[in-house]
């Protein structure tokens, strides 16, 4: 096992035993900050550009290391944009630890052809909110595409108000062309 591998297994320890104030059972100290440097220095970025991979200055990047706040979402999508593979694994099983990719829009679930489809149990893949910048919705409607744990894709339908949202089971074709217009990133509200 790498030296890389230990620390990243000792990470969760060794957090735990800070916060508890428990003498250390294995593994080195590391924090996100050590972590992100060490990742900087593989890819060959600095810290600057690490901050405008993911749309933020690099003054609001050093003081959340700094202060040790730096969000778990925010620190992976940090090593993300870096090209940093981080892979969660249950040691009892092998199997490896997913989240799931939340969508922008509330939780439709409907059935539809005697099968339940729910965007709260599955992985949003793309969406057309805000492609504007502007407007959460276009002409009232918004749409963003899903895929659930059996592989099935559809399309949870917006409204504005929420009285027409609706699911439409979608093929490998449609789901394929939808991306190709839309992109995989989920829109959210723009930053401001």
């Amino acid at each position: 096992m790498s030296d890389f591998q230990k620390n990243v297994d000792a990470i969760s320890v060794s957090m735990y035993d800070v916060e508890k104030d428990i003498t250390l059972d294995g593994g080195e100290m590391m924090t996100s900050k050590d972590l992100l440097a060490a990742s900087l220095k593989a890819t060959g970025k600095s810290q600057a550009e690490g901050a405008r991979l993911i749309g933020c200055t690099p003054q609001w990047l050093s003081a959340r290391l700094v202060r040790n706040s730096l969000r778990a979402d925010e620190f992976l999508n940090l090593l993300d944009k870096l090209g940093i593979d981080v892979t969660l694994t249950v040691r009892e099983t092998g199997q490896p630890v997913k989240e799931r990719i939340k969508g922008a829009g509330r939780r439709v679930r409907k059935m539809v052809n005697r099968v339940i489809y729910d965007t709260e149990a599955s992985n949003a893949l793309s969406n057309n909110f805000w492609r504007d910048g502007v407007n959460e919705y276009t002409d009232g409607r918004a749409m963003e595409l899903y895929i659930d744990s059996d592989g099935r894709y559809f399309f949870a339908e917006y409204t504005m108000d929420g009285a027409g949202d609706r699911i439409t089971p979608a093929s490998a074709e449609e789901a394929a062309t939808f991306i190709a217009k839309h992109g995989t990133e989920i829109q959210k509200a723009p930053t401001e």
